[in-house]
């Protein structure tokens, strides 16, 4: 175990022009699973929701992080809590996983334990002669903050602030006004046979587009126009040019507006979250590991109301290319048993991959990372152009 500790390390904390791909092992093995859980998914802020998929007084979305039940309400005060969601009593889950709508009052389906809104405990029946101190049976309450409309928990109370952990991403950002987007779609829940990794890997690089998503994302967003935009370790942007299929009238008619307009970029806000921001929507698919090889896939947009239509092509278009991931990323989980495979060098359009690995290095060996690094392409989203 410790050879491959060791090899994690080495590979995972070099630099660009190092790096090479992590050790095969990594991708399935039960005890590196089991330090990742707890030292990244417990100690890290981790997405949860969109703020406007709980608009509303009572609704709740309960999900589980790192082997823990939590749940985030909307309470009748309309104040967002995150609490956990197992029963004080003999930790039963009380509320379905998913989105949904509770009342004042939460009863846990085993022996009727009930809890308000805030996760205080109010009483169970018949207890008899024993005495429940209330204030003692309550639900534990886990860190919320908000950033950009989207909702982040962390486990560890010791964590740094939200803010400061994304600090520096919002001039990158602010050119395509995100704080428009006040509407929420959801996708589907999605179960994969690949480790974590491999999911977020795929998801970071635009290396892979013209082979997997040829009749797909290549036409619209072409390998070759991608590139690396700004960032660390500790987040990373890459962009590219969308291809622009409008008519003369079309854009005349759009007048003039900046050029970042007609590009995207990929935000990616380790361990395990990557979104897709454009003028008109803020896409993300978030990767949860649910054991060694399978995780959990979710995804969802907001957009602005007036702006944003999404219709039964776009949601075709959706479907398949998160097909073709997949595919591919069940495919590379089955490499990764190889015993006398090794992975190769990484390329430079692989350079958020780098960033991924050098934030696993910090978070599981506490290894130093490469400074900031910001493109020239990034005076595109900066206005120095």
């Amino acid at each position: 175990m410790q050879d491959l500790l060791n090899a994690y390390r080495q590979e995972a904390q070099a630099g660009l022009f190092e790096a090479k791909a992590l050790p095969f092992a990594v991708y399935h093995d039960r005890e590196i699973a089991e330090l990742e859980t707890n030292k990244v998914f417990r100690c890290d802020w981790n997405f949860a929701c969109a703020e406007q998929a709980l608009a509303d007084a009572g609704s709740y979305y309960a999900f589980d992080l790192a082997g823990e039940a939590v749940v985030i309400i909307r309470g009748q005060d309309k104040q967002l809590r995150a609490m956990s969601n197992n029963c004080r009593h003999r930790g039963t889950p009380l509320l379905d996983e998913g989105f949904g709508e509770v009342g004042n009052n939460i009863s846990c389906p085993y022996h009727a334990w009930t809890y308000d809104d805030k996760g205080n405990f109010k009483g169970a029946p018949m207890p008899g002669q024993v005495t429940l101190d209330k204030q003692a049976h309550c639900l534990p309450q886990f860190r919320l903050e908000s950033w950009q409309g989207l909702l982040f928990i962390n486990l560890d109370s010791q964590a740094q602030p939200l803010s400061e952990r994304f600090s520096g991403i919002e001039e990158y950002i602010a050119v395509y006004q995100p704080e428009r987007f006040n509407s929420y779609g959801g996708g589907e829940v999605e179960h994969w046979r690949a480790n974590w990794k491999v999911v977020m890997e795929n998801a970071l690089e635009s290396y892979h587009i013209f082979k997997v998503h040829k009749e797909t994302l290549e036409p619209v967003t072409p390998t070759k126009l991608a590139y690396y935009v700004a960032g660390s370790a500790a987040w990373t942007i890459t962009g590219g040019k969308l291809v622009d299929d409008v008519g003369t009238l079309t854009k005349w008619l759009r007048g003039k507006y900046p050029r970042a307009y007609d590009h995207y970029q990929l935000i990616f806000l380790p361990p395990s979250l990557v979104m897709i921001l454009d003028y008109d929507s803020l896409s993300w698919l978030h990767v949860l590991p649910d054991g060694p090889e399978t995780c959990v896939i979710r995804s969802g947009t907001i957009f602005p109301e007036s702006l944003f239509k999404e219709d039964q092509a776009s949601q075709a278009f959706t479907r398949a290319f998160f097909r073709e991931d997949k595919k591919i990323c069940e495919r590379v989980q089955k490499g990764m048993h190889s015993k006398i495979g090794k992975g190769g060098k990484l390329v430079e359009m692989e350079r958020s991959v780098v960033d991924f690995h050098q934030y696993l290095a910090a978070m599981l060996f506490a290894a130093e990372t490469d400074d900031f690094y910001e493109d020239e392409n990034a005076a595109l989203f900066l206005g120095e152009e």
